[in-house]
């Protein structure tokens, strides 16, 4: 039998990821089988063994495009943005943007990495990478605004920038429990919560507001 024409291999992919990601993102690792995963995608398991040799693999490439869907929704956003009190709103901005992305609402499980069957090394360090790529990118935004007298902070840098990473991560992931509606609610009372307590500029503090005033209106 001759090779499928490029364009087919490219769809077959395509439909090899996006079940693979609901449903990883509805069971976690562990209770996801490449089975399921082919039977969802509409091929043979032999296919899907064709593209992706384990479930490590498919499983870090899902990863990697949840991993993605940050970047385009939050850090993209932040990269943008030049004042340094708007690159910290983006967060918040970004992450309701982020809920509203279809793949996310139909459910990402909480604990992407909590595996008891693999150790998921090649994933696990490169969430920690992820993680400390975005760490740095606050930690600037914190520090320039810091220095441009917008915010004012007293406790380090980076642990408020890995607290910001921590509770975003908190509170995208575990949708399987949450709405994405009643995960909005959080992020605009987190929004208006930080920028009262560091912005030294009402402008900050009154979109924070607003944009809290946003999220319960679109709760109800």
């Amino acid at each position: 039998m001759g090779r499928r024409p490029a364009v087919k291999q490219g769809e077959t992919l395509r439909d090899i990821r996006s079940a693979a990601f609901r449903l990883f993102g509805r069971y976690g690792y562990d209770g996801v089988s490449m089975y399921a995963v082919a039977e969802a995608a509409g091929i043979t398991k032999a296919a899907l063994y064709w593209h992706y040799d384990s479930k490590e693999a498919l499983f870090t490439d899902c990863l990697r495009e949840l991993q993605s869907l940050f970047e385009r929704h939050v850090f993209n956003r932040v990269i943008s943005e030049q004042e340094p009190g708007q690159k910290l709103m983006a967060i918040f901005h970004g992450m309701v943007s982020l809920l509203k992305d279809p793949r996310i609402q139909e459910g990402v499980a909480g604990y992407w990495l909590d595996a008891a069957t693999a150790e998921l090394s090649e994933a696990t360090q490169m969430q920690r990478r992820f993680e400390e790529n975005a760490a740095r990118l606050i930690a600037a935004a914190i520090e320039q605004g810091i220095e441009q007298g917008e915010l004012e902070f007293e406790i380090p840098v980076e642990d408020m920038a890995q607290a910001i990473i921590s509770t975003m991560e908190a509170i995208i992931l575990p949708l399987r429990r949450m709405r994405s509606n009643e995960s909005m609610r959080l992020i605009g009372s987190l929004a208006h919560t930080f920028f009262r307590a560091h912005a030294t500029s009402d402008a900050l503090a009154h979109e924070a507001m607003e944009l809290a005033g946003k999220a319960l209106k679109s709760s109800r």
